[in-house]
């Protein structure tokens, strides 16, 4: 039996995901931008790409969100709410954060957006998928970027319009590959007018990501199947497609994701998976007991694949569940983890508390595992 693959927001839902796009069109009245080449060896089905320039011209800008509007920038934002954790990320990331006012239930990094909530500096004003427009508006900002991918967020469009505050949209639960992630940077540098930081930022990203593609070019590494759940099977037995972030990290980290020929978050079935034998599986959720989910692993058809009898099933937790399941800056330590996971004879093995391997609870007591036999948590 195929998977199913129509598009359940409750799919969306589960991986948590919180990514944003980026620069589609600068007006070139106002900006200057210049295209630069990255690395042919990406594996990805498009060319990446970035800005590279600064701004030549001074507000007004107008740029192209990735619901195609033309919006224009008259000042520099100095109030601006972010509805996204991965949009979060960015704004901090270039150094934005005193233009912060309000965030996302979901927004923990880094760890100074929980002190400035803490200490009443910034608010949050709702839940990934349901925003309150009452709590926005009473932060009085004069900009809003928002996920095009979450339907929530479309529909405040026009409410926000209707009380004079300015909304960009970002890509989102979309976003395909690094070149969306590196556009979403972009946009908010140009609107902020710090594209000199993006472009650091970016390369470092980008650094990450020629090592590992490198060195696996170099040993011309073998391709395991892998696949991703998004939580342990009583969820629904979701998983990351092909035009997925998460589908592009397993096959940029050295993998060949077992959901490739599926789009978005198809449901699949264990006939499937069993099918499929994946060599590694890893599974996203936080707050989950570990043995719980190697026990719910092991009373289902999983347990006859080669990822359970070579003991290759990890849980992310935490911060690991974070970074794979949000498209942003964060998007090198992705791949570093996944490249350990899926290569730990090339790459080292995995050294976190956050990575769990789960089928060690078959012989291990519960207080013992914390991570792969032999290893320090970190």
């Amino acid at each position: 039996m195929k998977p199913n693959t129509k598009f359940l927001v409750v799919a969306v839902l589960l991986v948590g995901v919180a990514i944003g796009y980026g620069i589609n069109l600068i007006n070139p009245a106002t900006t200057l931008i210049t295209t630069t080449k990255y690395v042919t060896t990406v594996v990805t089905s498009r060319e990446v790409t970035t800005a590279t320039s600064t701004v030549v011209g001074k507000y007004p800008l107008t740029v192209v969100d990735s619901l195609g509007r033309s919006i224009t920038i008259n000042r520099p934002p100095e109030r601006v709410v972010s509805l996204a954790p991965s949009i979060t990320e960015i704004l901090f990331a270039l150094g934005l954060d005193d233009r912060v006012v309000g965030v996302d239930d979901f927004s923990n990094y880094p760890p100074k957006v929980v002190e400035l909530i803490n200490e009443g500096k910034v608010k949050t004003v709702g839940g990934f998928w349901n925003p309150d427009i009452e709590k926005i508006a009473s932060l009085k900002p004069d900009l809003v970027i928002a996920s095009s991918g979450t339907p929530p967020h479309i529909r405040l469009k026009d409410k926000l319009s209707e009380l004079g505050i300015t909304v960009i949209y970002v890509k989102s639960t979309s976003a395909q590959d690094v070149n969306d992630i590196f556009s979403d940077i972009q946009l908010i540098a140009v609107v902020f007018d710090v594209l000199d930081r993006s472009s650091k930022l970016i390369a470092e990203v980008q650094n990450t990501l020629n090592s590992i593609t490198q060195k696996l070019n170099e040993v011309n590494a073998s391709k395991p199947k892998v696949l991703h759940l998004v939580g342990p099977p009583s969820w629904g037995i979701f998983s990351s497609g092909g035009n997925t972030f998460i589908g592009w990290v397993i096959k940029t980290a050295g993998g060949v994701n077992v959901a490739e020929q599926y789009v978005g978050w198809p449901q699949l079935s264990y006939e499937y998976i069993v099918t499929q034998d994946p060599d590694i599986i890893v599974i996203t959720a936080t707050g989950l007991d570990p043995k719980a989910v190697y026990e719910e692993i092991a009373g289902s058809p999983i347990k006859g694949t080669k990822a359970f009898k070579n003991g290759r099933i990890y849980l992310l937790t935490g911060e690991a569940d974070d970074v794979l399941s949000r498209p942003g800056p964060r998007v090198n330590v992705a791949l570093e983890i996944l490249a350990k996971l899926i290569h730990p004879e090339i790459f080292g093995f995995i050294q976190r508390s956050d990575v769990i391997n789960i089928t060690q609870f078959e012989t291990t007591p519960v207080s013992s595992i914390s991570v792969l036999e032999g290893e320090v948590p970190s």
